[in-house]
């Protein structure tokens, strides 16, 4: 039930009884409280609610902060709630879309080039260089290429068995939800 201009339950919202009422915009949105009582949850199930919660005490905290709150608000759409904004933001993990070994060939200065999306914004890409025996050689930030929507990792130095090599990528969010990208490095790509 939505609740539209009536001066007794304007801006009502929690739970009275067995009705939740939250507020969307300018309405009052009217609801009976779920029973849950004998419902059997799937470990998956479980498994969500749990990251529910999880993305419930990131909002708490991140809307703590007015800097934070101010960068929510201003992405927030429609009959979105800052609320929702970083909800979401906590929920959705970043996706790698390509990395291009393209400009990699072992030598200083060679270029990484990593193209990964989130739904806000991204805090940091880290590329990690493994040797064809899978020992680290080095890693470090890769940082955002002016007006080419991804991020460059620029090599730092000669790395001598970088064929059959690896390159492992791990992009993180604002709310800290990682996801990690290993690509083999071809004994076959055709010299630079």
């Amino acid at each position: 039930m939505i609740n539209k201009d009536n001066l007794i339950t304007e801006g009502y919202s929690g739970r009275i009884g067995n009705l939740i009422f939250r507020r969307w915009g300018k309405k009052t949105v009217i609801s009976m409280v779920p029973d849950y009582t004998n419902r059997k949850w799937s470990k998956a199930q479980k498994e969500n609610r749990k990251r529910f919660r999880d993305a419930m005490a990131y909002s708490r905290r991140t809307l703590a902060d007015p800097e934070m709150r101010k960068y929510y608000r201003k992405r927030a759409k429609g009959m979105q709630t800052v609320w929702n904004v970083a909800v979401a933001d906590y929920m959705k993990k970043p996706v790698i879309r390509e990395i291009d070994l393209s400009g990699y060939r072992g030598r200083k200065g060679d270029a990484i080039r990593v193209n990964a999306h989130d739904n806000y914004r991204i805090a940091a890409v880290i590329v990690t260089i493994l040797n064809a025996q899978g020992f680290e050689v080095e890693s470090g930030l890769a940082v955002a290429a002016p007006g080419k929507g991804c991020r460059i990792y620029k090599v730092m130095s000669r790395i001598p068995d970088w064929e059959n090599g690896r390159i492992v990528v791990r992009v993180t969010d604002s709310p800290g939800n990682t996801v990690k990208s290993v690509q083999a490095v071809k004994e076959t790509m055709p010299p630079g």
